[in-house]
């Protein structure tokens, strides 16, 4: 990489591009645990809330119930930011 565009990338230069949000995710050092907190939520609730809508609701209500809640999620994650 060129000596001139060094210091072009990185998480200082989004911050600044990116005003006080920006500049906040990058300065906390513990910016990704938000992330494992929603996977250890999802793993909870496939492991606690199957069996339970299962034995309440029956096999099929539990399947089509977490393929809607799995599908929601997914988009929700995997959707552009604004």
């Amino acid at each position: 990489m060129p000596a001139a565009r060094a210091g072009t990338r990185g998480p200082v230069r989004a911050a600044a591009r990116g005003g006080k949000r920006a500049a906040a995710a990058a300065a906390t050092p513990l910016a990704g645990w938000r992330r494992w907190a929603w996977v250890g939520a999802l793993v909870a609730a496939v492991t606690i809330g199957l069996p339970l809508a299962h034995a309440l609701f029956g096999e099929v209500v539990a399947l089509l119930g977490g393929a809607m809640l799995l599908g929601f999620l997914l988009g929700r994650w995997t959707a552009p930011r604004r």
